[in-house]
């Protein structure tokens, strides 16, 4: 069976104001701030491999396997459930 990919929704994106990390709703004209999404660095990680294309959960465990000291369960565990969570607040679609 083939593995589920993510993809953040369209319009969403990661805005870095110094040492902070929010995921905001986007357009070309303005930034919708009613639904300000805040993220510390290593989810802001996680979101930035999904918008170059490291779609599946195993790939982002093994992102965070690679560049920081966790096992690879636990960094499964957590990949895991931060996609359900951003999936349940409708910044994520699936395929």
């Amino acid at each position: 069976m083939k593995e589920k990919t993510w993809h953040p929704k369209e319009g969403v994106r990661l805005r870095e104001i110094g040492k902070q990390y929010m995921i905001v709703e986007a357009s070309e004209e303005n930034v919708n701030m009613s639904d300000v999404y805040s993220l510390n660095e290593t989810a802001a990680d996680l979101w930035k491999q999904l918008e170059t294309g490291n779609s599946t959960a195993t790939g982002l465990a093994e992102y965070l396997c690679k560049h920081y000291e966790t096992h690879p369960e636990t960094a499964l565990h957590d990949v895991e459930r931060q996609l359900a969570e951003w999936e349940s607040f409708g910044l994520l679609l699936t395929r």
